[in-house]
């Protein structure tokens, strides 16, 4: 999970709060305090809300939690002036562009620091580390518009962030440390995406690097903020959610005209969306009795407003997908810690779910091993689940009508989920050993079969089949106190020649094996990584 880090007391004078009512709210906005040192206290975010990513963005939400400050927070894009010219050539590389001229900022230490965290975050979250979405800052004051964004030979030379001297494009991506780890994002192209000032400065390189030329300093007072991307929603998504961030710092946001070819649009986007208000769906998932007047004021505490019957939805709050999601508003602005528990009647004992009971023991033996816990979505992206993996898409279980790429199918693995969650932790200590259980999906000839999946990775230098075999045989003795056999077997999960099939009793439950490089390199994973996958749902039946 992303973690924020906020000073106290500069995020006391954000919220307008003290610091203890300040702490005994956070979890009712859905974050979670990690740790407390001095001053310092480290949140963690659901990486669904982007707009965490900075002490301004959890200060906008706390504030109407709070009541200090509630409803819509109205943001303006001006037009700057500025435009930028896409040719056709980058049309195979990273056709899209969306950008924002930012002025009348003040980045003092911290306020570069979370800009910083943000970016990263956006990187490895919605940019799927840079390959998706890249964005770059620079120092607005260094530029001579109008900008061009072209696709140029690997032999152009700039003068990349941190260096001194010119260097060919293939040069920074082997011989610059973050040429080197984002390289795969630019594999198979013959030419290379950049962008240019009207005086053929060379400024930035996506998703790569930028030019030491536009270097973004505590001095910079206005910002040329451009986001790159192989998905035009995803990179207005994320320019929306830094250009709202920037507008909380104090800054001006200027609008830019993007021009390709003899089309024309403006970036950013920051008009608010609707979406319609169902009183009785509220009530339905929140059991709270209110009036849809009494919905609308829990609504504006959690910065959004009403007008007749739709919901007036920020541009930057990307989670918002669905009638549910306004429900959960409602709870929200309402206060979980002020919804009672409310017993139905009965005249029977309740008892445990026996197979849920059986999962609980799953997870404390996993966790006893020295393995950490992780919640992954079951709805992924082709790329995740197939592409990846280099697997035909014929069995999908596709989402109809879904909301986003990243959220249009069914899994039928957990472990293209866990490599993505290690994929957003590439910078974290080694080895990291994970493991999930949850729900998959299979289309069958009658439909679509449901089971309880445990997947488990391993990540460091030495990882191997010996270690994932290892884990699965001790798991499976835990458990049912017999061992499982393992024969080779190949499975697209798994390397050829390095995966085996895992029984029990005869029956096959799953499969253990190493990482292929394909889904590695993939997902930006640059550790030998090995795991396993079983089936609970058969396990569970051994019971019995």
């Amino acid at each position: 999970m992303p973690v924020v880090t906020l000073e106290m007391t500069r995020f006391c004078r954000l919220v307008g709060a003290k610091k203890d009512r300040i702490l005994d709210r956070l979890p009712y906005i859905g974050l979670d305090i990690e740790s407390q040192s001095g001053d310092s206290v480290r949140v963690e975010y659901s990486p669904n809300r982007p707009d965490f990513g900075t002490d301004y963005g959890i200060a906008r939400a706390l504030r109407g939690a709070m009541g200090i400050e509630t409803g819509l927070p109205r943001y303006d894009a001006v037009p700057s002036g500025m435009s930028v010219r896409v040719d056709r050539g980058v049309s195979s590389v990273r056709p899209f562009i969306a950008c924002a001229a930012v002025t009348g900022l003040r980045l003092d230490d911290e306020n570069v620091k979370q800009v910083i965290s943000l970016q990263e975050d956006l990187h490895n979250g919605l940019g799927r580390r840079r390959r998706k979405v890249a964005i770059g800052l620079h120092d607005l004051k260094a530029l001579a518009p109008p900008i061009d964004y072209r696709a140029v030979l690997p032999s152009f030379k700039m003068v990349p962030l941190g260096e001194k001297r010119e260097m060919a494009l293939d040069e920074v991506l082997t011989k610059t440390d973050t040429g080197r780890a984002f390289a795969y994002c630019l594999t198979g192209a013959d030419e290379y995406p950049m962008l240019l000032d009207s005086k053929q400065l060379p400024f930035s390189f996506p998703p790569i690097i930028n030019s030491e030329a536009t270097r973004v300093t505590q001095a910079t007072r206005s910002l040329f903020v451009e986001v790159t991307s192989t998905d035009m929603k995803a990179g207005d998504d994320v320019m929306a959610v830094l250009a709202t961030t920037l507008a909380e710092m104090g800054g001006k946001i200027g609008s830019v005209r993007v021009s390709y070819g003899k089309k024309t649009r403006v970036t950013p986007g920051l008009q608010v969306s609707k979406m319609r208000l169902d009183p009785g769906l509220v009530r339905r998932v929140t059991g709270l009795d209110l009036s849809p007047k009494g919905m609308i004021e829990c609504l504006r505490r959690s910065r959004l407003d009403a007008k007749g019957r739709s919901v007036l939805v920020p541009r930057y709050r990307l989670d918002i997908l669905h009638p549910v999601d306004i429900a959960e508003e409602v709870a929200l602005g309402y206060g979980f810690d002020r919804i009672g528990r409310d017993y139905p009647p009965s005249k029977r004992p309740g008892s445990f779910n026996p197979f849920n009971q059986f999962l609980e023991r799953a997870s404390d033996i996993m966790a006893s091993s020295g393995m950490v816990e992780l919640m992954t979505y079951e709805l992924t992206d082709s790329k995740s689940l197939y592409s990846n993996f280099g697997r035909s898409t014929d069995d999908s279980v596709a989402v109809e009508g879904p909301k986003s790429a990243e959220h249009s199918l069914l899994r039928d693995s957990v472990i293209p989920t866990l490599l993505a969650a290690l994929s957003s932790n590439v910078k974290e200590e080694y080895p990291q050993r994970v493991f999930e259980i949850g729900r998959v999906y299979r289309r069958t000839t009658t439909g679509v079969e449901e089971s309880w999946q445990l997947g488990c990775l391993v990540a460091h230098s030495q990882a191997s089949f010996t270690e994932a075999k290892m884990y699965v045989e001790a798991f499976a003795r835990a458990m049912l106190g017999k061992g499982a056999s393992t024969d080779p077997e190949p499975h697209w999960t798994f390397a050829q020649g390095r995966s085996a099939s895992v029984a029990l009793n005869g029956v096959r439950i799953g499969f253990v094996g190493e990482v292929p490089p394909m889904a590695l390199s993939a997902f930006g994973l640059n550790e030998p990584t090995c795991g396993f996958e079983v089936d609970l749902s058969l396990m569970g039946k051994q019971l019995k």
